[in-house]
C-alpha cells in the first residue's frame, strides 16, 4: 500500500528548542515491525511481570501474549484472512488488548467503535469498514445484532468485562461490569469470547507487513459522516513510538489508562505504545473519579491523561484526602491532560502539583488522519491558552493562508498543514473527500486553525468551519475564547455569532461562571471592558449570555455541535 521509508533513515530532530533529555532521534526498541511481535517479545523478557490490570485482576505479559496468540489462531482457523476486519465495539478491557492484537497478528485490520453509538451508527461503519467480526459485551450485543442484519458480519464475539476483572475490593466496579448480563444469559449463534482463547487450533499465522492495513479509524464526523481513516502497521508503529517517547514512558511506568480506547488517542497510549514499552495498563472501563482516586493510590500509578474538568473534579472530591497520589511525581514532573473546552489554568496546574507533586501540561496535537501526537510539549510547563507544543519526529507542520495555500510567516494565523509519516493512506472508499485534504507530496489539510511562532511552537485557535465573518472579518471563536478564559469570572466560555441586521453576525461569549451566584449583568460588566482591552474592536463580543453547563462529548469535550442546536436557528 504504502512506500515506506528506507530501513536506515533516522527521524532525527535538529531544532534548538527540542528539550535537552529528549532524544533527538526516535527509536524502535524491536526493530521496524507489527506492534503486535511486541507482544511476543515483552511476554519472553518478562514473562511475570505485569502487562494489564482490571479492577483487580491482572495479566502478566505471558497471559497477555498467550490470548493474543489463541485470538489470532481462532480467526484464522474460522476462516478470516489477511485484510478483513475485525471491529471492536467495546468500553476499555483486557479484551480489547487481547483482541485488537490478536486480529492484528491473523493478518486482519480492526476498525474500533465508539461503545456509546446506537444501532444505526454502528452499522454505517460496520457497512463503510465492510467488518467480518465484531467483538461486543453482552449489554451491546443487541445493538450488533440490528446493526449488522444487513451487512457482511459472519461472526459477533461476546463477552462480559467481568470475565477479566477482579471482585473490586480495590477499586470500585462500575455498573458496566458490576451490573453486566452473564455471557451464557445473551448467547444465541454468538461466539463467547472466552472459547476462542480455549480452542485448540493448529494453525499458521501470516507474515504481517508493515504496509499492511492494520486500522481504520473513524473520525468524529464533525464536518459531515465520519470516515474511515486507512493506516498501516507502519503509520501505528511510528506513533506508538513516537508518544512512548515524548510521554517518557519505560518499563517501571504504571499507566492509568480512562481516556477511552477507541478513540485513537487512548487506544495509542494504552494498546499501542503499551508492549513497546512493557510498562504496566491499569484500565478502567470508562472514567469514574472515586475509581481514578483509589487507583493511582493502590497501584502507585506514575502516569495518566486526565480531561482538564476531569483534574478539576478529582481535587475537588469530598475524599481526595483519602488517598495517596504522589505516585503521579515519581518518574516525571508533569501529567498531561486535554483541555476539551475547559482551558487549563495556572491555579489548578499548581493545585494538582501540590496534591501530586506533578504540574499539568496540555498534552499536545493531532487528529484521526494523523493517528494523532503531531506536537508535544515535554518539558515545558507553559499554560497559555492554545499552546500545543512543537512537532514531534518526523512532523512537519506549516501555516498556509486558506485561500491561495501559501506558507505564512510566523505569528500569523492559517490553516494547520501537517505531513507526517503517519498520515493515512486515505479515506476509505472516499477518494473525493481524499483528494480535498491529502496533497500528492503528503501534507494533510486539517481543517484547523492555528499559527506558529518564532521558535517553532503551535498555537491551536479551532475549526475553520467554526470562523465567523464580522463586519467582514473572519474571526475564530476559539481565539476569542482563548483571551475570555483568562478572566477569573469564567470557568468555561463558548463563543457564537448571533445575527445582526447590519453586521451580518456579531458575536456572543456564553459563559459558565465561575461562581454559581455570579448573575449575567456582572458577568458582563467584568467580562465586556476585559475583551476590550484584550482583542481588536472586531472581536469583541456585543453581549455576554450565562450558562449552568455545556454538553459534552464522549470523550469528555464540550460538544460545540450540540450546544449550537440548542440556539435559534439564525444563530453561527
Amino acid at each position: 500500500m504504502s512506500h515506506l521509508p528506507p530501513p536506515d533513515e533516522r527521524f532525527e530532530v535538529t531544532r534548538e528548542s527540542w528539550p535537552d533529555d529528549l532524544p533527538r532521534t526516535l527509536s524502535f526498541p524491536d526493530g521496524r515491525r507489527p506492534i503486535h511481535e511486541s507482544v511476543r517479545i515483552r511476554a519472553r523478557e518478562h514473562p511475570d511481570a505485569p502487562a494489564v490490570t482490571f479492577y483487580g485482576r491482572t495479566l502478566s505479559w505471558s497471559d497477555l501474549e498467550a490470548a493474543v496468540d489463541a485470538f489470532a489462531k481462532s480467526m484464522r482457523a474460522r476462516g478470516y484472512d489477511t485484510g478483513d476486519v475485525c471491529g471492536l465495539y467495546l468500553q476499555n478491557s483486557p479484551q480489547f488488548l487481547v483482541a485488537y492484537h490478536g486480529a492484528h497478528r491473523a493478518g486482519m485490520a480492526v476498525t474500533p467503535i465508539n461503545p456509546q453509538f446506537k444501532a444505526p451508527a454502528v452499522a454505517r461503519q460496520l457497512e463503510d469498514s465492510d467488518a467480518a467480526v465484531v467483538v461486543t459485551h453482552t449489554d451491546a450485543v443487541d445493538v450488533v445484532r440490528t446493526a449488522s442484519a444487513e451487512t457482511a458480519v459472519d461472526d459477533v464475539v461476546v463477552t462480559a468485562y467481568g470475565e477479566f476483572a477482579g471482585d473490586g475490593d480495590d477499586v470500585p466496579l462500575p455498573a458496566v461490569v458490576a451490573d453486566e448480563s452473564p455471557v451464557a444469559d445473551v448467547v444465541d449463534d454468538d461466539v463467547p469470547f472466552e472459547r476462542l482463547l480455549e480452542e485448540d487450533r493448529s494453525v499458521e499465522l501470516p507474515d504481517v507487513a508493515l504496509d499492511d492495513a492494520a486500522l481504520l479509524q473513524y473520525t468524529g464526523g464533525t464536518t459531515g459522516l465520519p470516515k474511515g481513516c486507512v493506516h498501516t502497521h507502519w503509520n501505528v508503529l511510528f506513533k506508538a513510538a513516537t508518544t512512548a517517547r515524548v510521554r517518557g514512558y519505560g518499563r517501571p511506568d504504571v499507566l492509568l489508562g480512562t481516556m477511552p480506547l477507541f478513540h485513537v488517542a487512548g487506544k495509542q497510549r494504552y494498546c499501542d505504545a503499551l508492549p513497546i514499552t512493557g510498562c504496566h495498563a491499569v484500565l478502567l472501563a470508562r472514567y469514574e473519579p472515586d475509581a481514578v482516586l483509589a487507583s493511582i493510590d493502590e497501584h502507585e500509578v506514575t502516569s495518566t491523561w486526565l480531561a482538564v474538568p476531569s483534574i478539576q473534579e478529582l481535587l475537588e472530591h469530598p475524599d481526595v484526602d483519602d488517598y495517596d497520589l504522589t505516585s503521579l511525581s515519581d518518574r516525571r514532573e508533569f501529567t498531561n491532560c486535554s483541555s476539551f473546552g475547559t482551558a487549563l489554568t495556572r491555579e489548578l496546574s499548581d493545585a494538582w502539583r501540590e496534591r501530586t507533586g506533578a504540574y499539568v501540561q496540555e498534552s499536545g496535537y493531532g487528529l484521526t488522519e494523523t493517528h494523532t501526537t503531531d506536537t508535544h510539549t515535554y518539558g515545558d510547563s507553559r499554560v497559555d491558552p492554545g499552546f500545543v507544543g512543537q512537532p514531534c519526529y518526523g512532523v512537519e507542520i506549516e501555516i498556509r493562508d486558506f485561500e491561495t495555500n501559501e506558507a505564512l510567516p510566523a505569528g500569523e494565523s492559517g490553516e494547520i498543514v501537517v505531513r507526517s509519516q503517519a498520515t493515512m493512506e486515505e479515506y476509505l472508499n472516499r477518494p473525493d473527500a481524499t483528494a480535498a485534504v491529502l496533497e500528492a507530496d503528503g501534507f494533510l489539510h486539517t481543517g484547523d486553525v492555528g499559527r506558529l511562532t518564532e521558535d517553532g511552537f503551535l498555537y491551536f485557535l479551532g475549526r475553520r468551519k467554526d470562523t465567523l465573518k464580522v463586519s467582514g472579518h473572519t474571526v475564530s471563536p476559539r481565539e476569542v475564547e482563548t483571551v475570555l478564559s483568562d478572566h477569573d469570572a469564567v470557568d468555561e466560555v463558548l463563543v457564537v455569532g448571533a445575527p445582526h441586521e447590519r453586521r451580518g453576525s456579531v458575536l456572543e461569549a456564553h459563559v459558565v461562571p465561575t461562581d454559581e451566584a455570579t448573575t449575567e449583568d456582572a458577568l458582563e460588566e467584568a467580562i465586556l471592558p476585559f475583551a476590550e482591552a484584550n482583542l481588536a474592536e472586531y472581536k469583541v463580543p456585543k453581549r455576554v449570555v450565562r450558562r449552568d453547563s455545556f454538553p459534552r462529548t464522549d470523550v469528555g469535550k464540550v460538544d460545540r455541535v450540540a450546544y449550537r442546536e440548542t440556539l435559534p436557528a439564525d444563530y453561527e
